[in-house]
Order: C-alpha cells, then structure tokens, then sequence
C-alpha cells in the first residue's frame, strides 16, 4: 500500500490538481493511438514513404534543379501528415465511443466535463508532430526541402498549429457518424480536399475557383507565407488565417451541440 501511494504523483497546489486530470486524459489517449498498429502504422510511415517516393525517387532529378519543386513537394507532404494524424486520432475513435456509450460513462466520474475532448484535441495535434517529424528531418539534413533553417521552423510552426482545424473537423465527424462508418466518411471528406486544393501537384485554371473551399488550400497557403515563398500564394494570408478559424469555429459549433443533445 506504501509502496503504490508513493507511486503515485500528489497534485499539491489548486492548479496541478485542476490540470492533472487533462495530463491523465492525455496521456492515456496517446499510449491508447500509438499502440493501435491500424492506426500508427499508416499515419506515421504513409506520408514519409511518399515523401521519399516521389520526392527522391521520382522527381530527385526535378527537386535537384528547380528548388521551387522541393518546397512544393515538402511542404504538401508534410501537410499531409499531419492533417491526415489529426483527423484520424480523433473521428473514428470518439465514433465509436459515443455509439458504445462510453462518453456517458465519463460524464458520470468525477472528472472535468472536458478533459475527455481536451486530450482528443491534444492527441490530434501530437500525433499530427510525431507524423512530421521525421520528414522535417529528412529535408532539414538532405536539403531537399531548398529551405534555410528559419523558414523550416516558420512552416513547422503553421503546421503543428494548423491540425486544430482537423481536429476540429474529426471531432465533428465523431459526434456525427456511427464507429462503423466513420473511417470510411473520414476518408470521403479529407481525401478529395487533399487533391483538389492542389496541395500535391498544379491544377488547370478550369479548377482554381474550387481551391477556396478546402481548408487543406488555406493551410498551405499560411505555410509558404510564413517561410516567405511567393510562387505558390494564391490569397493573402489573413484571408487564409480567416477561413481556417471560420471552419474551425463551425466544426467545433456542430460538435458541441450535437454531443450535448444525445452524447
């Protein structure tokens, strides 16, 4: 009995004790994804396995010469990741523990009314890190990236930041779809925006009045004016900062409701 209470960390002031239960949450969200092999394996090993492919493999040749290429490559990859982390730690998990009906169990313990979505978010936003990672290493040692050391921290930064959005919208999209279909309804939202903002390769002119419409469009924009990449800004950044909060406030609107009205 000695031995378990030394164990154990004492929250000794109003404030440790008031966040330990959030640091529980999270943590135990975070060991609950990253020992989920159908989860970790495709989020962590996808995007830096296309990133090599296309990036060194393919296009190695094109990268080399027009330096242009690797910032759009890097950052359109690393968009993916940790959007993709994001969107994916939090939809299909809250899905299916709504429909099994343990979120009502939670609401009944003696916890925060928020730490169970709190450590969603934070987990979103740590998986999306962990995920780009290690291509952020890749470019910053091989120089694929053909961006100085202050620009890769720049673009870090709107990245890690810009997976709020996503967790915003897979929070919705729990607290909409059942555990079953989730997945699949995940996919069918996040996959088209992923190749219809152009975030991977150029679209005709025909296609750029549809670009405005996808939050992926408007993160990367934020992403190559925060490393002062003028080729590729389309809209002013403010107007990009505009629309994420707009859909992050939206998504987090219907969530709120609709997990407050039937849980």
């Amino acid at each position: 009995m000695n031995t378990l209470t030394h164990s154990l960390p004492l929250a000794t002031t109003p404030f440790s004790r008031s966040v330990a239960p959030y640091l529980l949450e999270l943590r135990l969200e975070l060991l609950r994804l990253l020992r989920t092999p159908a989860f970790a394996l495709p989020m962590f090993l996808l995007p830096l396995g296309t990133y090599l492919l296309f990036a060194f493999a393919v296009a190695g040749e094109a990268v080399a010469k027009d330096p242009d290429t690797g910032r759009f490559m890097f950052a359109g990859f690393s968009l993916m990741a940790v959007t993709m982390a994001a969107l994916f730690a939090t939809c299909p998990n809250l899905a299916m523990e709504r429909e099994q009906g343990l979120l009502t169990l939670k609401r009944a313990q003696p916890a925060p009314a928020g730490a169970w979505i709190a450590a969603k978010i934070g987990a979103g936003v740590a998986c999306g890190a962990i995920a780009y990672l290690p291509i952020l290493v890749l470019a910053a040692v091989t120089g694929q990236a053909h961006l100085s050391p202050t620009q890769l921290a720049a673009m870090s930064a709107v990245f890690i930041v810009g997976t709020l959005p996503f967790c915003a919208l897979g929070v919705m999209m729990g607290a909409l779809t059942s555990g079953s279909a989730a997945p699949g309804f995940a996919n069918l939202v996040y996959l088209p925006g992923l190749y219809l903002s152009g975030t991977f390769f150029p679209l005709p002119a025909s296609m750029h009045f549809q670009t405005v419409f996808w939050p992926h469009f408007h993160l990367n924009q934020l992403a190559f004016a925060a490393a002062d990449v003028a080729k590729f800004r389309w809209i002013s950044p403010q107007m990009a900062l505009g629309v994420l909060l707009g859909f992050t406030l939206l998504c987090s609107l219907v969530a709120y409701y609709r997990l407050k009205r039937r849980g």
